[in-house]
């Protein structure tokens, strides 16, 4: 095990019940430097999230080992140094927006003495003019926004996102992404994030790395050399586009071991 990045190596996993001859992950390794952003993306039901809920110490795996920087999943948990941004942003509807990010400082050590006021993040995410508002007030790319701020109040080592934005129409989607790479770029955290959009993938990430169909594994791991920080125009140009080409034909090889959905092809 070493300490300078997370570590999978011929990760395995079978679900209870489930065909024994196609697992959900087979044989997965990966690499994930120290304060990269890493995305995972392919077809639906190669294994992304469950991949994400093993690092998270929220799944067991039946072969293979994780590495944390070092540490077990369940090690860090208990240091509280791993976050997790799901789909649907689980805000407690009894507190105000602040309450919500505030929220870690008040359940963990550790986000008591690193983490940011929630002030600040709010004001980082945009939302410090709703800090006394409740989340059934807000639409749904500001809940994410508030869901996002308090992941990283606590200052997490590993955050973990699973398709945070796929709820979003376009233009939230993309301005949450610029935000998401502000907070990122001044805090030093790696991401590992799931998506299905491969402009999103390449916008935000380091890495991108392609799952074949299930039983998931590691087809390729594309490096994305866009230069940091990226704002808009970073994210639009020429080599954006290549680099989108480059992902597109990887995920067409992915998709040989498995039927693709249309409107992935499209993305």
């Amino acid at each position: 095990m070493t300490d300078d990045h997370i570590e999978i190596r011929g990760l395995t996993k079978r679900y209870e019940g489930g065909d024994p001859g196609r697992p959900a992950l087979y044989d997965v390794d990966l690499d994930i430097r120290h304060r990269h952003f890493v995305s995972l993306i392919g077809p639906s039901g190669c294994g992304k999230s469950t991949l994400l809920r093993v690092i998270a110490g929220l799944e067991s795996h039946d072969g293979g080992r994780v590495s944390l920087f070092g540490q077990t999943p369940l090690q860090m948990c208990r240091r509280k140094a791993v976050g997790l941004v799901p789909q649907t942003p689980a805000l407690l509807p009894w507190l105000t927006v602040r309450q919500n990010v505030a929220l870690p400082s008040k359940v963990n050590r550790r986000a008591r003495r690193q983490g940011d006021s929630p002030d600040e993040l709010l004001r980082a995410v945009g939302l410090d003019d709703a800090a006394h508002r409740y989340p059934h007030e807000l639409s749904g790319g500001m809940r994410q926004r508030v869901a996002i701020a308090r992941a990283f109040g606590l200052r997490p080592d590993v955050l973990l996102m699973d398709e945070p934005f796929s709820a979003l129409d376009e233009f939230t989607r993309e301005a949450l992404q610029l935000q998401l790479l502000a907070l990122w770029q001044s805090r030093a955290t790696t991401v590992v994030f799931v998506t299905h959009s491969v402009h999103e993938a390449v916008t935000l990430s380091d890495r991108v790395v392609v799952m074949s169909a299930r039983p998931g594994r590691v087809h390729e791991v594309v490096p994305v050399d866009l230069p940091r920080p990226r704002d808009r125009e970073a994210v639009t140009g020429f080599r954006t586009n290549g680099l989108e080409q480059r992902v597109r034909a990887s995920l067409q090889g992915a998709w040989e071991s498995g039927a693709a959905p249309d409107d992935l092809v499209r993305r």
